[in-house]
């Protein structure tokens, strides 16, 4: 017991600027961790990717249709759906939330929404290193440039080409998953 108040009392007087470097160490080894998990995969893990690659595939066969199906519903959406994904996952909104996350834990020395911040921007900062280069590599045409799905040019320079996958998407799902994985709230996990 005796130990614990002591260990209690040493954390209290870590100052900010001890917390934020020490965070900023398991921010980069939650980067680290990401991109070398596939290395410690076994067969059920590989099994899992194998499961997730053939669903998408078997998804993308139908993406023509799904596309033109959800373009089609978009008159009678309500515009404030159609447009929270693109505020929730454009880039400024994302590190905004973010950074507001991480700097209530910080300042507020509250260690929940400290490290739901940690792990927003670990898993922002790897999941976006990821979309970078295979959004660059696949070269898929943008949805609206009316083309079709099925139009790549890999490694262009041009924007139209940069579609998949979708920065917006990630950083969306990035944000909801850590919040949902460390609150245990049915609001907030909705």
């Amino acid at each position: 017991m005796n130990n614990l108040v002591a260990q209690e009392v040493t954390i209290d007087k870590e100052t900010t600027w001890e917390v934020f470097k020490k965070d900023g160490n398991t921010i980069f080894g939650g980067i680290k961790y990401a991109f070398t998990q596939p290395l410690k995969w076994k067969k059920n893990d590989w099994l899992t990717f194998g499961g997730i690659a053939a669903g998408t595939t078997l998804l993308y066969l139908y993406d023509e249709e799904t596309s033109d199906y959800f373009i089609n519903q978009s008159a009678g959406a309500p515009q404030m759906l159609k447009e929270i994904g693109w505020y929730y996952g454009s880039p400024q909104n994302f590190f905004m939330i973010s950074a507001g996350i991480y700097g209530y834990g910080l300042f507020a020395k509250n260690k929940k929404f400290r490290h739901t911040g940690v792990l927003i921007i670990s898993s922002a900062v790897a999941t976006g290193l990821i979309q970078s280069i295979t959004k660059n590599a696949f070269g898929r045409a943008r949805p609206t440039e009316g083309i079709g799905s099925r139009v790549y040019k890999p490694f262009s320079k041009e924007g139209a080409y940069h579609s998949f996958p979708s920065g917006h998407a990630i950083l969306s799902f990035t944000a909801s998953h850590a919040i949902a994985k460390q609150f245990d709230n049915i609001w907030a996990k909705g």
